[in-house]
């Protein structure tokens, strides 16, 4: 198991960014069992039969929530070892506070950097799959919804969805509008999703963008939803999963016991990454 750390100069965000990337190209099994086979069959140095060939590696782009980065999921989840368990490598990036939306104005264009060159660059410097089917993106809250919109604005892409307690759907935001937290201020929505009556039907409403592919025939990736049922977005999320249906996707949605906190996200990712296949 291979944990990375890279920097590299973004042309979508004008600046240097950070990925967290873990790679399963060997398990401690194949370590022993290389060097038993060393010991047994002496062999010469080129011909050391470690690590294992693997690659290419089907992919998730994983996506933090609000104020998180791109540590978040090493720190706080158990990816490292559910990596391993599917052989998958795990893209993960730092999406700031900007719902993975692109921001012209200040040329912080956050769609098409993981939508779009995040995938190239991370192919470029990894033995990656590059078929649609083997790439898949994700995340929780924030980042499920980013996951949505830009696995949905990107479908050529990416053949896969997993979105774990989604946030701020499309059509519901004005109801959620409060003074605190300062993420459910009108002003920083306003500043992240433009004019909020104008959201549902545009490009950052996955309904919109679902229904769009689904019409003009383009290719349809699959949806993992999942929520608590003690989540206050769990009413959303039921309603987004049965819009998506509607549309035509192939959507699954799961609901269980638990809130909008890294407790369920812990339970819920082990299913969600089986569904990957």
């Amino acid at each position: 198991m291979a944990l990375v750390s890279v920097d590299y100069f973004s042309a979508a965000l004008m600046r240097t960014t950070t990925l967290q990337i873990v790679l399963p190209f060997d398990t401690t099994g194949d370590a022993f069992a290389a060097d038993r086979a060393v010991r047994e069959e002496p062999k010469p140095g080129d011909a050391f039969p470690y690590p294992p060939v693997r690659a290419p590696f089907r992919t998730l782009f994983l996506l933090h929530g609000i104020t998180g980065n791109h540590t978040d999921w090493i720190s706080r989840s158990n990816i490292c070892e559910l990596a391993e368990r599917h052989s998958l490598a795990v893209i993960m990036p730092s999406g700031y506070n900007a719902f993975y939306l692109d921001q012209p104005d200040s040329h912080n264009y956050y769609g098409r950097f993981v939508g779009e060159e995040l995938v190239t660059a991370a192919r470029r410097v990894l033995p990656l799959s590059t078929r649609r089917e083997d790439t898949f993106i994700g995340g929780i809250s924030m980042g499920a919804f980013g996951a949505l919109r830009n696995g949905l604005r990107y479908c050529e892409t990416f053949g896969g969805i997993v979105a774990l307690s989604s946030a701020m759907v499309a059509g519901g935001l004005e109801q959620v509008l409060a003074e605190e937290p300062f993420f459910l201020s009108r002003p920083f929505l306003e500043s992240t999703f433009g004019s909020l009556g104008q959201v549902r039907g545009g490009d950052k409403d996955p309904v919109r963008l679902a229904a769009d592919l689904v019409y003009c025939d383009q290719p349809r990736p699959r949806v993992y939803l999942a929520c608590g049922s003690s989540d206050p977005l769990a009413p959303a999320n039921r309603q987004l999963a049965q819009q998506l249906r509607d549309t035509g996707l192939d959507v699954s949605y799961r609901e269980e016991a638990g809130g909008h906190d890294w407790a369920f996200w812990n339970d819920a990712l082990p299913a969600a990454l089986d569904w990957l296949g």
